[in-house]
C-alpha cells in the first residue's frame, strides 16, 4: 500500500504538484480510508485532498469525524 498509515485503515499519500516545483514535500496530500473484507476484496474511500501550503497537517480525529459523517466508519 502507498503512503503513511496515520491510523488503522487511514493513509496519507504525498503527491508532487509540478507547477509548484517543490516535489512531494510541498505538494498535495491525499487521505484514503481502506476497508479489507478479505484478502481478495476490499474498498478504498477518498476522504480528503489538500495542498500542504493550505494545511500543514490534518489531525486523525478530524479525519475520523469526516469518515464517520460520510457513514463509512
Amino acid at each position: 500500500m502507498q503512503g503513511d498509515e496515520l491510523s488503522p485503515g487511514i493513509r496519507k499519500i504525498r503527491l508532487a504538484i509540478v507547477s509548484k516545483g517543490k516535489g512531494k514535500s510541498g505538494g498535495a496530500r491525499v487521505i484514503t480510508y481502506t476497508i479489507c473484507a478479505s484478502e481478495s476484496e476490499g474498498r478504498v474511500y477518498l476522504v480528503d485532498v489538500y495542498d500542504k501550503s493550505d494545511f500543514s497537517t490534518v489531525s486523525v480525529s478530524i479525519l475520523k469525524k469526516i469518515i464517520s459523517e460520510q457513514g463509512i466508519l
